[in-house]
């Protein structure tokens, strides 16, 4: 059994949440906590597998768990999993941005229920949103102007930090409002072969962002 962490500044809503997951019957799911300090002391004694958090908490937001769990503790397993309301919050780009998994939108009348995506998550798949997917062609096609002038193109096909043609066709159907399940039917494959594939590349953003700071502050 799986073990998940709730991380949310209203105690209704945890509650709400953990009872969701206990019904599901795949989690032990521990006390939900209201804030980052709170939350940091359980990250350290049980090492979860997976940290459900809101992106604003009492004392600050997700991206100082994020942090913790991807640059200063990083022998810790947690994947991470944040709950953002609404579309375009800045916040959730950051997030995504900082080292998290996947998203999950409770305001989305589509989206399917937490416990789905929290499993989908430790499968390996990630979520997305158009604007997302805009962002994120904005965030390579710039890094490839960028370099084009320094670096001879068939370089950055094979840069592991650099889209795919496959990856780029996705980017651009999802980023014009394609459901993912449309495209997974259209190319005839499983919607998780495609969710995987966006985790991919969210992965691929995070560390290119990394490996950007590390040579702004060689220079």
């Amino acid at each position: 059994m799986k073990t998940v962490l709730m991380a949310g500044h209203a105690p209704a809503q945890n509650r709400a949440w953990c009872e969701e997951l206990l019904g599901d019957g795949r989690w032990d799911v521990m006390e939900p906590v209201q804030s980052f300090a709170q939350a940091r002391v359980l990250l350290h004694r049980h090492n979860p597998d997976l940290l459900i958090a809101e992106l604003r908490l009492l004392d600050g937001t997700v991206l100082d768990m994020i942090r913790v769990l991807r640059l200063g503790l990083g022998y810790l397993r947690t994947q991470i999993l944040v709950v953002a309301r609404g579309e375009g919050d800045p916040l959730l780009l950051d997030a995504l941005q900082e080292g998290a998994d996947s998203f999950y939108d409770p305001s989305d009348a589509s989206a399917e229920p937490l416990a789905a995506h929290a499993r989908d998550t430790l499968a390996g798949s990630a979520d997305i949103a158009p604007w997302i997917a805009r962002h994120l062609l904005d965030h390579f096609d710039s890094r490839l102007g960028a370099t084009s002038l320094v670096k001879n193109p068939i370089d950055e096909l094979i840069n592991p930090l650099a889209l795919t043609p496959d990856e780029r066709l996705l980017l651009r159907q999802l980023a014009i409002g394609r459901p993912l399940s449309e495209v997974a039917r259209y190319e005839k494959v499983g919607p998780r072969v495609l969710s995987a594939k966006v985790r991919a590349i969210y992965r691929k953003m995070q560390w290119d962002l990394r490996a950007g700071n590390l040579t702004l502050q060689a220079a």
